[in-house]
């Protein structure tokens, strides 16, 4: 069973014309959650048009604050003319994304959403 306690980690690695950034857990229940990412996102240094995978492997919970960080990371990158695909999202989060009709691209795992980006 997942610690339902864990501090919030946000960390980037940026690789050759892509970045990842890693989320790991109580992915919520702060109002800078956007902007934290954002931030995480800034220190990468993309090339023009980004290419990011989100991370989500680690997340032992979330909220709606969650769902809109996404959507806003999201929307930077594709109106940039980049590419953004999902990996690793927990089943809860992944039903709800579903759900929602979210238009991202879902991944098992960080290296299939690597090679869906390299694919568009």
């Amino acid at each position: 069973m997942r610690d339902r306690s864990a501090a919030l980690e946000i960390r980037g690695e940026l690789h050759d014309g892509y970045g990842i950034v890693h989320v790991n857990g109580e992915f919520g229940a702060d109002r800078r959650l956007g902007a934290r990412l954002k931030d995480v996102i800034a220190e990468l240094d993309l090339p023009e048009p980004p290419r990011l995978v989100l991370d989500l492997g680690g997340v032992v919970s979330w909220d709606a604050l969650a769902i809109g960080a996404i959507l806003s990371t999201a929307k930077r990158v594709l109106s940039a003319g980049g590419a953004f695909m999902i990996a690793a999202v927990p089943d809860d989060l992944l039903a709800y994304c579903q759900q929602a009709r979210l238009p991202f691209g879902f991944h098992e795992t960080v290296e299939a959403a690597v090679d869906g980006l390299r694919a568009t």
